[in-house]
Parts: C-alpha cells; sequence; structure tokens
C-alpha cells in the first residue's frame, strides 16, 4: 500500500495523470489502476475524475496533505544509516538556493551544526525571495514555493506554510484588535509590491475553516514592502497591521511582542519543495536531510 500512497502524492504534485505517467514512467492505465486500488483498500474515493483531470475528494485532501511528506522520511531514515558509513575525503561543495523568507528564522540559524558534524561539506548557499524554477544548471538542490516539473528533478514536499495578519502589542493596546475583517478596510496595513515594482491594489483573505473569501482593497496604501523580512521589522515598531509568514514571527508571538490579527483567516498558503535532480551524490542527501529536519521542526532544533 505504501508504493500506491508514494504514487497517490506524485499524482497530486504532477496534477495529472499524463504528467505523473511522464514524471514516473508508469503507464497512465496503470497509474488509474492502482489508485482505484489504494481507494478499495482505504474504502473511500480519493478522486473524482474526468475525461481531462481530476478533482480531489475531501478524504482524499486529507490523505495528501496528511501523507505528501513521507517519501522524504523514507529517504532520511535510509540516508542516516548511510551517514555513518561516508568514507573522509577532500571536501564537496553543494551549491543551493533557499527562499530567504522561510529560511531565515527555520534553516540559518542551523547551519553551524550541520557543517560541524559534515566538515567534508563545504556550502555555497544562494537566497532569492521566492523560487519556482530550476534557476540554475550549476545547482544541486533548490527549497522552492512550488512543484517544479522536469524530466530529471526530484521534487520532496517538506513543509506547507500559512501567511497571516498580524501587529505588534503596543499597536494593540493604542487600537485594539480587529474583531472581523469589515474592519480592516479602517486600519493602516503594510501592502504588497509586485516583481514588475507595482504596489498589490488587492489581496484576497481566506477562513481557514469555512473557506470563506474577504477582499482587501489596498489601492490608498501609503506603505508596500516586498520582502517579508523587512515587513516584520517594519511592523515591529510601526503603527501598521502587516502580514507574514508563521515561522517568522513565531519567537514573537510566544513572548507577547507580536498578536496575531484574526487568526482564523490567512492571505497565502504556500507548499514547500525541495528539489534536487534524480540523481544525487550522498553529501546533497546529506543536506536534504538536514533541510528536512529543520523544516519538519525535529533533531536540529533539540540538540
Amino acid at each position: 500500500m505504501l508504493d500506491n500512497i508514494a504514487l497517490f502524492i506524485r499524482l497530486c504534485e504532477t496534477r495529472s495523470i499524463k504528467a505523473c505517467s511522464e514524471d514516473t514512467h508508469i503507464h497512465a492505465s496503470t497509474i488509474s489502476k492502482r489508485i482505484s486500488e489504494l481507494e478499495d483498500t482505504l474504502g473511500k474515493r480519493l478522486l473524482i475524475r474526468t475525461s481531462k483531470r481530476f478533482e480531489l475528494t475531501e478524504f482524499g485532501e486529507h490523505i495528501y496533505k496528511s501523507c505528501k511528506h513521507i517519501p522524504l522520511f523514507v529517504d532520511s531514515i535510509i540516508n542516516t544509516y548511510e551517514k555513518k558509513h561516508l568514507v573522509k575525503s577532500a571536501p564537496t561543495t553543494i551549491n543551493v538556493a533557499l527562499g530567504s523568507v522561510i529560511s531565515n528564522k527555520i534553516i540559518c540559524p542551523y547551519l553551524h551544526k550541520f557543517l560541524e558534524a559534515n566538515p567534508n561539506i563545504k556550502l555555497n548557499l544562494s537566497f532569492y525571495p521566492s523560487i519556482q524554477s530550476w534557476l540554475n544548471p550549476d545547482l544541486d538542490l533548490i527549497l522552492a514555493i512550488s512543484y517544479i516539473k522536469g524530466d530529471d528533478l526530484e521534487n520532496r514536499f517538506v513543509r506547507h506554510e500559512y501567511i497571516k495578519l498580524y501587529c505588534n502589542s503596543e499597536y494593540a493596546l493604542r487600537h485594539g484588535l480587529p474583531q472581523n475583517t469589515d474592519e480592516l478596510s479602517q486600519r493602516n496595513i503594510i501592502g504588497f509590491v509586485n516583481p514588475d515594482y507595482t504596489s498589490l491594489d488587492y489581496v484576497k483573505l481566506r477562513h481557514k475553516n469555512t473557506n470563506e473569501e474577504y477582499v482587501l482593497d489596498l489601492t490608498d496604501n501609503h506603505l508596500n514592502i516586498s520582502n517579508n523580512i523587512h515587513t516584520v521589522q517594519v511592523g515591529l515598531n510601526a503603527d501598521y497591521i502587516f502580514a507574514a509568514y508563521e515561522s517568522l514571527v513565531k519567537d514573537e508571538l510566544d513572548d507577547g511582542t507580536f498578536l496575531a490579527v484574526l487568526p482564523d483567516w490567512y492571505t497565502y498558503e504556500l507548499d514547500f519543495y525541495l528539489v534536487s535532480k534524480k540523481k544525487t551524490s550522498q553529501e546533497v542527501q546529506l543536506f536534504i536531510d538536514f533541510i528536512y529536519d529543520c523544516m519538519r521542526n525535529t533533531s536540529y532544533k533539540d540538540n
């Protein structure tokens, strides 16, 4: 059954049976048969099929979100064993592209521990606001905000992240927290800047439980920022409500510096994937394991 679940995860990530067939080199009819077998085993439908596409059922969405980290988890178990048998040799250089925001609090504080544990590895790290494509042929690994298609690429899901609204505690004392979405139009909000340097006029908020949507008008905004790290720094002192990655403000939420604004609503949700070439060195696999541990909040934070 585990093989069929892994195939189901790959089908969800490639978003079509044809693309999944090309990616896995498994015939489309075999994919359909194996997904049907998985549905029979689980006792519920995972997909609603049409002639050209499919949609996940509520149960299928639950299985995908609950299990999509399994392939990387299995890789991590295997590589933990292989790490013990690494032969000391000349340092191997790994070229990596990381999302700057997601790496700021989750990965960067623990890089020194990885290098201390693996002195035979050198890291060349480049940081970008967001990554949605294979940026350079010389790269070994990318932490991307979307699935990147490629015959020679391997995508591994590692984290789901929400971008929500926050304010600093002094703001809450002076103005109070909004009680509903309509009140947001009366508040100062830090907006967003597009890659073409234009500001984002509207942003859609969605309720986590009901999927209700609210469109927030930002056309009259006086402050818009492109990088979430700097948004948080401005929001630390400014009289504004701002949006931020949950991971970026966790410490400030814990100590009361920041407060969540309408915590059941979010502006964006992101799935992060570790993307590498299908044939990688053992050293790259070790760094993949490290990123996985950081993104899943496991061993590196505990050591």
